[in-house]
């Protein structure tokens, strides 16, 4: 048929969009079924993607692209249809970009121990397509699709896959430890939808609508009030549904969470301000001028004094924590904060600055405590590890990209700056 050429603002759109691909696979056999080699694909409920799945690379001679790949596991749940004929196909989504909702299928043609030994080869074609879908929040008015929702009895969460502030709100509604189950309402489940955005999401007037300041996370109440700000959507969700179920039970107690949650907030990752040209202390990790532009990259002089404020605070923190989670016996809101943002700085510091923080090995780590109540959290529950995967696999992608170059050069430009700790 007739191809169509895309102009550019097609193709914005469409980059702009939520898109899956689709492989469609049948055979080509008119005479016989498939009897030898037939596909089986993975039932992705049953994949632990933080365990199971590694990255590989497809190197080519003008770039080099990554595909996943599997570790074996007794929990796999493989299917595949026998005897397939010529006029089947079997449909099914290897990929999509959007995270709030199964992402792959792996698949594999295998030996069937059951095949005759005079069954002919198998002849088949597989095809992929790309399929394009509106992006999330592209209703002529975010503000009626609130109100919509509020008629349907549902409040929406607003995440991003790689944001620590959002995967703190994403840790309250997946913890499913005893102390949770007794305390949460279970019907939270079905009363919050989640919705995973893209970077070009947030510029658009839809969600400006919804959250002014263009950031992650935010939230729509089911009356359809809209929420922002991170800690504010926490202690709603604490309030509405939670039965404290992340709030310790003496005033003392909740006064170490809301320092802790305070000076992380306040002194690691905001900017305190929403102009352009403020970057909040994490930024001295990840953001630069020649890869973000001056409204959010930094000199290398503030870069140097925002890496000096996170000793300053994972030092104190180190010091304060109490044991065996951060405000004592329970996981509470403080450990939800800061587990996200010590992701970045386990991926991040060592490969930007060239220090660790949180690795147990190290005999001379320099914060202990800091690191085994790390480590406690990726034991404690599913959940920790899937947020650590979530943030993980971006930054490697980021990193791959080379993101973080202008930095790694910028501190081997500048060896009269601090940038190791001790």
């Amino acid at each position: 048929g007739e191809r169509t050429r895309l102009d550019m603002s097609s193709v914005e759109t469409l980059l702009s969009s939520n898109y899956a691909f689709v492989n469609v696979w049948r055979s080509l056999d008119r005479e016989a079924p498939v009897q030898r080699n037939p596909l089986a694909v993975l039932d992705e409920s049953s994949v632990d993607m933080a365990r199971d799945a590694f990255v590989y690379e497809l190197r080519f001679p003008d770039r080099t692209g990554e595909n996943y790949s599997l570790r074996h596991s007794p929990r796999h749940a493989w299917f595949y249809y026998p005897h397939m004929d010529f006029d089947e196909c079997l449909v099914f989504k290897c990929y999509d970009r959007n995270e709030d909702a199964p992402r792959f299928v792996f698949h594999s043609a295998f030996d069937d121990p059951s095949t005759e030994p005079d069954a002919p080869p198998r002849r088949s074609i597989e095809v992929r397509t790309i399929a394009f879908f509106p992006r999330l929040l592209d209703d002529d008015d975010a503000v009626d699709d609130a109100e919509r929702r509020a008629r349907k009895g549902k409040a929406l969460f607003i995440d991003m896959k790689h944001s620590n502030n959002a995967a703190r709100v994403r840790l309250w509604l997946d913890l499913d430890t005893p102390r949770v189950r007794a305390r949460r309402d279970p019907a939270v489940a079905t009363l919050v939808d989640r919705r995973v955005l893209q970077y070009p999401d947030l510029k658009s007037d839809e969600f400006a609508r919804i959250n002014p300041l263009r950031k992650v996370p935010a939230f729509v109440r089911a009356d359809g009030a809209t929420v922002f700000e991170s800690h504010v959507i926490l202690a709603y969700l604490e309030d509405k549904w939670g039965n404290d179920a992340f709030t310790p039970e003496t005033p003392e107690d909740r006064q170490i969470v809301n320092q802790i949650v305070r000076c992380h907030d306040l002194y690691v990752a905001s900017p305190n301000s929403s102009q352009p040209g403020f970057s909040h202390s994490q930024g001295c990790m990840y953001l630069s001028n020649q890869w973000h532009g001056p409204a959010r990259g930094m000199s290398p002089t503030d870069r140097a004094a925002k890496l000096a404020e996170l000793w300053t605070q994972v030092t104190w923190l180190d010091r304060y924590l109490v044991a065996p989670y951060l405000a004592g016996p329970h996981l509470t809101l403080a450990d939800l904060t800061w587990f996200p943002t010590s992701v970045f700085m386990e991926y991040m510091l060592p490969r930007v600055f060239g220090w660790h923080l949180l690795d147990l090995d190290d005999d001379k780590a320099p914060t202990p405590r800091f690191a085994k109540w790390y480590h406690r959290c990726l034991d404690a529950d599913p959940a920790f590890p899937q947020v650590r995967h979530s943030i993980w696999e971006y930054w490697q992608e980021m990193d791959a990209k080379g993101q973080f170059d202008p930095i790694v050069q910028e501190v081997a430009d500048t060896p009269h700056l601090k940038w190791v700790y001790p």
